[in-house]
């Protein structure tokens, strides 16, 4: 039985959130949590969640990444019954590199915030918002090298809960539109190498979730991500894909075990490939193993 859901969790993967976005491994559906002033009442300021992370690379990794840390949460602002809400949510993902004395020297922040607004459709929903991306280099003076990204998106995403058997699952399909796209580098003679994130115009995806249905105090669960990021001839153009120059593929899967309760409690490996991390200057690949623990509401998140 497992050996067959994780077979779905990799191969239903086709397409995916796009570049390195905080939230690429998580779905959020705020609707997961009741709204206690009834199937039609309003509710301002209804509801507040949190999550995080911590983990370390191991095995296969590149020189910049040794140790990561994610944090995250949400307001919900309005909910209307127990189909409509509209949240301001916020993330960061933190990366340090092992150079320094102590093995842990902070490198990189990739931050993220945004406004998703979602409906139900029966059991399924759909969601659109806006979300603002950056990314900048920490502790990098001596170095002298530095890269920024600004990755603000338009997105579409529809959210479909299925079962395997007795287990729980959740398919999302994303588009992203790019609107803000700045990757400024530091030497300059590196701006020419691709793939430059000015030239991007837009990615589709599907996360994909499973994990094991019951009470059991310990379960299972695993999630799928991959991704086609569409780059344009030119920088800044919004919108138009008649001149596609470049498609980039990025992809991952986790899998371990989860202690439940009202959060849960994830102890995982995950595996990732970036066509571009993000970080250097010069764009580099990277295939990506780290291990570590994750704490989230599971009927908000998956």
């Amino acid at each position: 039985m497992r050996l067959r859901v994780l077979a779905a969790t990799v191969l239903l993967p086709l397409v995916s959130s796009a570049q390195r976005m905080p939230e690429r491994w998580f779905s959020l559906n705020p609707l997961g949590s009741n709204n206690s002033e009834g199937s039609d009442g309003v509710s301002l300021m209804h509801s507040v969640s949190s999550w995080g992370g911590f983990g370390g690379y191991r095995i296969t990794r590149d020189n910049e990444h040794a140790w990561l840390q994610q944090l995250g949460g949400y307001i919900e602002l309005v909910r209307i019954g127990n189909n409509e809400s509209l949240v301001f949510t916020s993330s960061i993902e933190f990366i340090a590199n092992p150079h320094n004395d102590i093995r842990f020297n902070p490198r990189a922040t990739f931050w993220e915030e945004g406004f998703l607004y979602t409906r139900s459709v029966g059991e399924s929903a759909w969601q659109v918002g806006y979300y603002h991306r950056c990314k900048h280099d920490v502790d990098n003076l001596l170095l002298g090298k530095e890269r920024s990204l600004i990755f603000g998106s338009l997105l579409g995403k529809y959210l479909l809960p299925f079962k395997i058997e007795n287990d729980e699952g959740l398919a999302a399909l994303r588009l992203d539109l790019y609107t803000i796209r700045q990757d400024d580098r530091i030497p300059q003679s590196f701006n020419e190498a691709t793939p430059n994130w000015k030239r991007m115009l837009g990615s589709l995806g599907l996360n994909v979730h499973v994990r094991e249905g019951g009470n059991a105090t310990v379960g299972w669960y695993t999630t799928g991500w991959f991704s086609l990021t569409s780059f344009g001839t030119k920088e800044n153009v919004i919108f138009r894909f008649d001149k596609i120059d470049k498609v980039t593929v990025n992809g991952g899967l986790a899998v371990g075990y989860a202690i439940r309760g009202n959060a849960h409690f994830r102890i995982g490996m995950t595996y990732e490939y970036l066509s571009d991390t993000g970080i250097t200057p010069f764009p580099e690949r990277s295939n990506l193993l780290s291990f570590g623990v994750t704490i989230l509401d599971p009927n908000v998140m998956w």
